[in-house]
């Protein structure tokens, strides 16, 4: 008798075990399965995305659309240092900060008459842009080896200062907050890429009530990692 009662006890156990042990084995299952959809997923997820942080040095041709009797605005050279992170492949977003060194000239209507004062209106303006780039890249599924893009950008701008010149004009004359809009292609070749755009500005320069919106054309050539 008490053996069997025994018998009876254990029988519950063993039930309880073998639920258990073929329960874990379902849900270990259903776990890989689970596992084994997920990981296919995440590889083309990570097939879309691609990473890049890029620096670059240019040059730049600058101009002031002025509205003045006294000055003309003369085109002037300058030029850009920066650096920017890219995520994306088609469609690519971008984040970057840049040196921007415009140098503006306003030659004296008074004095047009004298070559020799063609310069004497030059100034240069230190500045750091943010710009905030979107762009297509139309040759993505080569984009590690060779690409085409387009792109716009946002470009909020912060005057540190002006550089030294003869018409007297000082960072207390320029607005520090300014805004512009970005334009351009880039080329991308290996780990090199070259880009072309308009930088136009949305804001006046100068703080007085003449209108003096700056826009600047540049060419970057830069390194891609």
């Amino acid at each position: 008798m008490e053996n069997n009662k025994i018998i009876l006890g254990i029988k519950p156990i063993l039930l309880a075990l073998v639920i258990i042990f073929i329960s874990n084995n379902i849900f270990a299952q259903t776990d890989s399965l689970q596992v084994q959809n997920t990981e296919p997923k995440q590889k083309k997820k990570d097939r879309k995305r691609r990473d890049e942080f890029k620096v670059f040095a240019g040059l730049s041709v600058n101009e002031i659309s002025i509205a003045s009797d006294k000055y003309e605005s003369v085109v002037a050279p300058g030029f850009i240092l920066g650096a920017t992170y890219k995520r994306g492949r088609f469609f690519y977003w971008e984040l970057g900060a840049r040196y921007n060194n415009p140098v503006y000239n306003l030659h004296d209507l008074s004095n047009s008459s004298d070559p020799n004062n063609i310069l004497d209106g030059a100034f240069s303006v230190r500045s750091v842009d943010v710009p905030i780039t979107f762009g297509i890249n139309v040759l993505s599924i080569t984009s590690r080896i060779v690409g085409l893009r387009v792109f716009v950008s946002a470009v909020p701008t912060f005057a540190l200062g002006v550089g030294s010149n003869d018409i007297n004009i000082t960072k207390d004359n320029i607005n520090s907050f300014m805004m512009y809009g970005q334009g351009g292609i880039g080329v991308d070749a290996a780990f090199l890429f070259l880009e072309a755009g308009l930088n136009y500005g949305f804001t006046d320069l100068f703080k007085n009530d003449i209108q003096s919106k700056p826009y600047q054309i540049f060419l970057n050539l830069g390194f891609r990692f």
